[in-house]
């Protein structure tokens, strides 16, 4: 089943599971807890479209089971919505008849496909918790709070999609099941703009050239090594995690490449800092991103994790190419580096591109690839997921410099947002000029970030609350 199907037919349960959760929230009653739990199991049996069963198989239930489905929608949708008052309670009270529909439907299914209940149960039971993380350089410091916030909630993450610096830190979070904030906190103590950042002229094979050039290996690589001390590949991140990248054809470049490397030169001090006093070049830079956008069919969504043979990718690499922003900074591989360089030839070759840039152009806040890999099969097979997406770039009247770049990648973020259960915006963010941030910066806004999620926290995790499984009898 295509995703296109497994996301039209999951939508509408997905809004009437939510809708019962923030009821219970608003008005909370745990002697109605098992109701609760009965409901949304009913939801969860009729949204199921894939489930793999016990032996690694995949199991398509999604047309089996649509004239149940439209039974249990037609039911539930006219009293779950924002606009009914006492729907969660007209929806208890038709709840005997949806028990006896699904356990007649789920009896059918299981004597009928090569599916065990066990796996069933757990398909409809538990909500995989799935993290986007958007891109909008030095705004997105603030995702380490919510990293941390999520921890402190019992959510862990099972997959996640990252752009730009949603990338890098979503890496932070990847590389290691087990939660450990400390990585994050090291590499913003002894990091600075030196480290990070050099004003050179240097060759260029598959990023756009640009003033500035992105060292990662050199200042971060030696948190994200394997245990045979080679660097980590996308694939041996404990977490799975989706990183998205701009491939650029030949006919989207409409100029030179030394336009580009040296287009925001006059910007950039040589202490590798942005002038202040010249920031009104910044708005020149959706010069560049619209004419990229321009012929949209020039571009190409290129996912690292996602495409085939990127597994095999550095996930500094990745992260890197992610991150470099067109006309301002260039990332490339120009190490010894014989695997990386043999896999982007060959990406490059199938996708028809000439260079890699940040992914913001194409999917800023990837949603759609967090819940697109899932509906793969990525996490463990399981196909029933809450989708969090977060934004740190979102448009700002007030932000006079950064307005025109976060209007022009809002449309491709509104499309991808469809697919998030929950998206959240951070208010309160450092400069997204600020790409190296001091040490004190960065742990205050981690702890703004908390703070400013932690009212929303309550919807996430009752979303993704192991559920009691639906008895076989009262």
């Amino acid at each position: 089943m295509n995703n296109a199907r497994q996301f039209e037919i999951r939508a509408p349960f997905d809004a009437i599971e939510a809708e019962v959760v923030r009821r219970i929230l608003k008005e909370p009653d745990e002697a109605a807890r098992p109701l609760v739990d009965a409901l949304r199991y009913v939801i969860g049996f009729a949204r199921c479209t894939v489930v793999r069963n016990v032996d690694g198989h995949d199991i398509e239930l999604g047309e089996f089971l649509s004239r149940h489905a439209w039974t249990v929608r037609s039911k539930l949708e006219p009293v779950l919505t924002p606009e009914t008052d006492d729907g969660l309670w007209d929806a208890f009270r038709m709840l005997p008849e949806l028990v006896e529909i699904t356990r007649s439907a789920r009896k059918d299914v299981l004597d009928r496909f090569p599916l065990d209940r066990e796996s069933l149960d757990d398909e409809i039971t538990r909500r995989r918790f799935v993290v986007a993380l958007g891109g909008g350089g030095g705004a997105g410091y603030g995702y380490a709070g919510a990293l941390t916030l999520f921890e402190r909630c019992g959510l862990q993450p099972e997959l996640i999609a990252g752009t730009s610096i949603g990338a890098l830190l979503g890496l932070f979070r990847a590389r290691r099941r087990h939660f450990d904030g400390a990585p994050m906190i090291e590499a913003g103590r002894r990091l600075s703009w030196s480290q990070v950042f050099r004003i050179l002229e240097s060759d260029s094979r598959y990023g756009l050239p640009a003033p500035l050039r992105l060292f990662l290996h050199s200042s971060i690589g030696d948190l994200f090594l394997n245990e045979d001390g080679e660097p980590m590949t996308i694939g041996e991140l404990e977490i799975p995690m989706r990183i998205v990248t701009t491939g650029v054809t030949v006919e989207a470049l409409k100029h030179d490449l030394d336009f580009y490397e040296h287009f925001l030169e006059d910007a950039i001090q040589p202490a590798l800092g942005m002038s202040t006093s010249k920031l009104r070049r910044m708005g020149q830079l959706g010069t560049i991103f619209r004419e990229l956008m321009a012929e949209p069919q020039s571009l190409r969504e290129i996912v690292f994790g996602r495409e085939a043979g990127t597994e095999l990718a550095d996930v500094i690499d990745a992260a890197g190419f992610s991150a470099a922003i067109p006309g301002v900074i260039h990332y490339d591989v120009l190490r010894e580096a014989p695997r990386m360089k043999t896999l982007l030839d060959r990406l490059y070759a199938e996708h028809g591109i000439t260079r890699l840039i940040e992914g913001g152009i194409v999917n800023n806040v990837p949603a759609s690839v967090a819940a697109e890999a899932v509906f793969e099969g990525a996490v463990g097979g399981r196909r029933n997921a809450f989708v969090l997406a977060l934004d740190c770039f979102a448009p700002r009247a007030r932000s006079i410099w950064f307005y025109p770049l976060q209007q022009l990648v809002r449309p491709n973020v509104s499309r991808s947002l469809a697919y998030a259960h929950q998206s959240l915006s951070l208010n309160r963010t450092l400069s997204p000029l600020n790409l190296v941030p001091a040490i004190k910066d960065l742990v205050k806004i981690i702890e703004t970030t908390i703070g400013e999620l932690e009212d929303d926290m309550p919807f996430t995790v009752e979303m993704c609350r192991r559920l009691e499984p639906l008895s076989d009898a009262d």
